[in-house]
């Protein structure tokens, strides 16, 4: 009987395994941008190039399943905050959190990056198509504070150059010095 229900079941299981992860994977590509995990090396790289620092807040817009943020919390001393649009991710986002000890200095919600409120930023961290950040750095960039630097990972804006590269994958941008923010200058 067991033997049955197995032949019956495992078939079953796969299957839904095999869909769950074509729907993280394929489905947000519809919504901007497919997901495409980073390795912990190049997490790493990442923080470095950001020079994230204790304290500092890092966002990650589109930020999948999280570990930039993780990192940056648990070996940076950083507080991360992201959003990510799939509610799949953004539950394992959490589960990895509270695996790694962090889930007091990580929060993911679920929500666009054309609105979330990312002005409390130290560090922007943006793993986004060139069209998305064509379109999402006018929007976001008057909501910014002065310092915020902004890290984008394989993809660039396509009318703003960087302030620093590192040679591959990595564009860091800072704002204009002297740029109005809630009135002060």
């Amino acid at each position: 009987m067991i033997e049955l229900l197995m032949q019956n079941i495992f078939p079953v299981l796969v299957i839904g395994f095999f869909l769950l992860l074509a729907g993280i994977v394929i489905l947000p590509a519809f919504f901007g941008a497919p997901w495409h995990p980073l390795s912990n090396a190049t997490i790493r790289h990442i923080l470095d190039f950001a020079e994230v620092a204790p304290g500092d807040k890092v966002y990650d817009l589109g930020s999948g399943d999280g570990r930039i943020l993780i990192s940056a919390a648990k070996d940076y001393g950083a507080e991360g905050v992201g959003v990510e649009i799939d509610p799949v991710k953004v539950w394992i986002s959490r589960l990895l959190a509270r695996m790694a000890g962090v889930a007091d200095r990580v929060r993911v919600v679920r929500g666009s990056v054309y609105d979330f409120d990312c002005r409390s930023a130290d560090v922007l961290f943006l793993h986004l198509t060139h069209q998305m950040l064509d379109k999402l750095f006018p929007e976001i960039q008057d909501r910014l504070k002065p310092s915020v630097r902004i890290v984008c990972f394989k993809f660039s804006p396509r009318k703003m150059s960087p302030q620093k590269f590192d040679g591959k994958n990595l564009y860091l941008y800072t704002l204009a010095k002297g740029r109005k923010v809630n009135e002060y200058s």
